[in-house]
């Protein structure tokens, strides 16, 4: 009896002492961003990998319905058109481009909040620029998409997106919409203060001008 006591007293030990390791670990898969070159290579992700061209394309005036001698439309692309709830997945359905676009802000944020914690200075202000331009970019094409289009008669009651301005830190967050002229405020105020601090120094890669 005397052993069996021991070894789960031995037991009880190792249990705590891993259970500390692991409490050490990051709760997630976020790297440790406290460098220049880290907060440069986590800009790259602050852009949306699925883009809205074909949502925003079909939704619009530029595509023409021809009816019954369309055979090889795809349903997805006659919800778009047709402005209906999209059933349909795909790479670039409403919802593909909604979380495409919100994880590019989340990117954009944690870069933000890792130049403010390592303290700014004139190396990081081109990273600061581009990750405030990217934020602003991002909020103004979901804006685009599924808020009504600006109206100064209305902005101000019309309903908005979430305005993303710093990382999520607990699990499953609410957000309030607020409204479309609280949305391009803070879009312009991303522009505004990003857009100074922009230079092609801070790339390794010259800008290709496409004629």
């Amino acid at each position: 009896m005397k052993n069996i006591k021991f070894i789960l007293v031995l037991a009880s030990l190792f249990t705590f002492a891993s259970c500390n390791e692991w409490l050490d670990v990051m709760p997630d898969n976020r790297a440790e961003v406290d460098s220049v070159e880290k907060v440069q290579k986590l800009l790259v992700s602050a852009y949306p990998e699925s883009l809205a061209t074909v949502l925003a394309e079909l939704s619009s005036d530029n595509v023409d319905n021809y009816g019954p001698r369309m055979v090889y439309s795809e349903r997805i692309y006659t919800q778009m058109y047709n402005w209906e709830e999209v059933t349909e997945s795909d790479n670039e359905d409403p919802k593909e481009v909604w979380g495409a676009y919100y994880g590019a802000i989340a990117n954009a944020n944690l870069a933000l909040k890792a130049i403010e914690e390592m303290g700014g200075g004139p190396e990081l202000d081109a990273c600061k620029g581009e990750a405030l331009i990217a934020r602003a970019y991002a909020h103004f094409t979901l804006a685009t998409l599924f808020c009504k289009a600006y109206n100064p008669a209305t902005a101000d009651t019309d309903l908005g997106i979430p305005y993303m301005d710093s990382p999520e830190t607990e699990l499953n967050p609410k957000y309030e919409r607020g409204t479309v002229a609280e949305v391009y405020a803070a879009i312009k105020r991303d522009i505004e203060e990003g857009l100074p601090l922009i230079s092609d120094a801070n790339y390794t890669i010259p800008n290709i001008a496409v004629p």
